[in-house]
């Protein structure tokens, strides 16, 4: 936030600090993904490339303060999600309204705020590149585009009734491919290589490898949103089956399973009072059924054509070994 925003209202603070705790707690793939495809392709414009970096981190931020409003989670990171603490301050202070709408809205403009200075970050990148400044502008934009056009696709397949999750695989991957794939790892590799100067073929092999990095770090995202341990991810055990979150892994055991399982997952899926008990039966359900030795053969086999792109690209030196490290932190992971 500027400093004309903090001095003219200084009650924004209230929407910006657990924006802030967002932007705080992150793992800084994106950027760091960014910052060694600059270095791996010869970059040195560093006043160029931290910007950038930053720019995709206030990005991330942004759309987790919106998707959590969309999703209607409770938490984030091991605390409340931002619209709900705002909700209760609004309860707190005892202020006239709803004080749900009102956290809702707060956190919405919250994300805005930080979309404004993810914005600002970028234009900073540009002046300090002017060459690359159309091609990186251009990029980040087409970015943005996929991923808000993905969270509307996932929205999409989320209002389906349940018995269509069937046939819902390709739809499910085009959302991991435009919602997450492209801003988690393509995008910020593609643009590390296009601020240090890069070919257009080089970018393009960045792209073709980020799209297969970034499915991967979704399927593992998924895999710990179903089995992963509350006190490492931050969230409930089963979350993401009580916000019946359309997954490769709630498709593959709704299509793989039988009748108990599809009966198992129907009980808890898309039901936020669920009892733990349901939750855990679902889960229990899914896994019998193959969905994560499904995922993790997937996150593998992606995880091989990723490394093996890198290869072919021929990039050598600190950035090379280091873009080959991120691609382990980013699917070997318990958060």
């Amino acid at each position: 936030m500027s400093s004309t925003v903090a001095e003219a209202v200084p009650d924004a603070h209230e929407v910006l600090t657990p924006a802030m705790r967002y932007a705080a707690g992150g793992k800084r793939l994106r950027a760091l993904l960014l910052l060694a495809s600059h270095a791996a392709h010869g970059g040195t414009a560093a006043t160029a490339a931290v910007p950038l970096a930053a720019a995709l981190e206030l990005f991330q931020t942004a759309a987790l303060l919106h998707d959590d409003v969309l999703d209607g989670s409770d938490t984030r990171r091991g605390g409340p999600a931002a619209h709900r603490e705002v909700e209760a301050l609004h309860r707190t202070m005892g202020w006239h309204g709803d004080s749900a709408a009102f956290g809702a809205a707060g956190a919405i403009l919250a994300g805005d705020l930080t979309l404004m200075a993810c914005q600002r970050a970028v234009n900073r990148a540009c002046a300090a590149a002017p060459r690359q400044a159309v091609v990186v502008a251009d990029m980040f934009s087409d970015m943005a585009d996929l991923v808000t056009a993905g969270q509307y696709a996932d929205m999409r397949a989320a209002a389906q009734p349940l018995a269509a999750l069937r046939h819902q695989e390709a739809q499910i991957r085009a959302v991991m491919r435009a919602k997450t794939a492209s801003y988690s790892a393509e995008f910020p590799l593609a643009l590390g290589a296009a601020v240090a100067g890069a070919s257009d073929d080089a970018m393009s092999a960045m792209r073709s490898i980020g799209r297969d990095l970034g499915v991967a770090f979704q399927l593992r995202d998924d895999v710990l949103g179903l089995v992963g341990r509350p006190e490492v991810t931050g969230k409930p055990a089963g979350d993401d089956v009580r916000e019946g979150k359309r997954t490769l892994l709630a498709w593959y055991a709704w299509s793989h399973g039988d009748g108990s399982t599809r009966e198992a997952v129907a009980l808890a899926f898309g039901d936020r009072d669920a009892d733990d008990e349901a939750v855990a039966s679902a889960v229990e359900a899914m896994v019998d059924a193959g969905a994560v030795e499904h995922a993790e053969q997937e996150i593998a086999h992606l995880t091989r054509a990723a490394r093996s792109g890198l290869e072919a690209a021929g990039l050598s030196g600190i950035g090379a070994s280091t873009l080959d490290t991120l691609i382990t932190q980013a699917v070997d992971r318990e958060h």
